[in-house]
């Protein structure tokens, strides 16, 4: 397994030192449990089309990362939409394209890593080494990451206990989102939000640039409502969240023909952490719950992009020969 980096995580944080190091001359290998490209930018494809399920836009607010949105649309993967961006023809194809012709693993669920002679080692749960490098990039959210860490046993020496106790701090507000498809005819009378209301958004697909479901939308539920509802059945949720639907856009509910639901349990980092005073024998973490102080504020998704930046310029440091 010829690699220079293992990075474990292809979100945004992710992809986004996946493609800094390449573009170094790094040989990438990138390992994910899902079955494509997205995170928390995933578009669901359904036979009626795409629902962007997760961040419904991008805003930037740092030079860099509007530099790169700039980019995207250029080459035909984002849209200007309002004063935000939008991927096309769905939100994961900014992921996708970060990813373009890099060493992309699906469906791979490290169980448990090794360290051992300078090298790193993911193993799956049936013991297979599914990936090896001497340097380790893990982008996933906080809680996987430190649950991953405790099962790999490692030595205080490569993963300081200062690490883990650092990981363990670090909470999430939870998000239930409701696939809908109604009508495309259906009249709507959409009302703002107010006290009580089970839902925090609304988006109508067809209102984005490149869409055409104009029957499809996407709900948000309000953090506080999915924190009370996380471990509720998605069944459940998604009736709901079809009548929160229909109380705030006066559509009826023979105009809906299908509403599913997803649980994001990990939607947005309540806090955010400085990795690199934790990072050590070649390990660097990435994400939206990690950077400097001067990011608390940034949008999660900037955020995450701007710490794979940042996770991959120091592997890139490390590695450039003392003057």
């Amino acid at each position: 397994m010829d690699a220079d980096v293992l990075v474990v995580g292809t979100g945004l944080a992710g992809a986004a030192a996946a493609r800094a190091l390449a573009e170094a001359g790094w040989r990438v290998r990138t390992l994910d449990k899902g079955r494509g490209p997205g995170g928390r930018l995933s578009t669901r494809r359904k036979q009626a089309g795409g629902f962007d399920h997760g961040a419904a836009t991008l805003q930037a607010n740092t030079p860099a990362f509007a530099g790169w949105l700039a980019e995207e649309v250029a080459a035909g993967r984002a849209a200007p939409w309002g004063e935000a961006y939008v991927g096309l023809p769905g939100m994961s194809a900014l992921v996708a394209g970060l990813l373009d012709g890099l060493d992309v693993h699906w469906s791979v669920a490290v169980a448990a890593l090794q360290f051992e002679a300078g090298q790193w080692r993911a193993v799956d749960a049936e013991g297979r080494v599914v990936g090896a490098a001497p340097a380790f990039l893990l982008a996933v959210p906080a809680p996987q990451a430190l649950a991953l860490l405790r099962a790999s046993a490692l030595s205080n020496d490569v993963v300081p206990p200062q690490m883990l106790e650092a990981l363990a701090g670090i909470r999430y507000a939870p998000c239930w989102a409701a696939l809908l498809e109604a009508e495309p005819s259906a009249e709507r009378r959409l009302r703002d939000s107010g006290p009580g209301d089970v839902v925090e958004a609304i988006y109508r697909e067809a209102d984005k640039p490149g869409r055409s479901n104009s029957g499809h939308w996407l709900l948000h539920a309000t953090n506080a409502w999915s924190e009370a509802n996380l471990e509720a059945d998605a069944g459940t949720v998604a009736l709901r969240l079809r009548d929160a639907f229909i109380a705030r856009t006066g559509i009826g509910p023979e105009a809906i023909r299908d509403v599913s639901a997803h649980r994001w349990r990990y939607s947005r980092p309540l806090g955010i952490l400085d990795p690199v005073p934790l990072e050590s024998a070649g390990l660097v973490l990435a994400g939206d719950a990690f950077g400097p102080p001067a990011l608390t504020d940034v949008p999660p998704a900037e955020r995450a992009w701007l710490s794979g930046r940042a996770a991959a310029g120091r592997l890139i440091a490390a590695r450039q020969p003392k003057s």
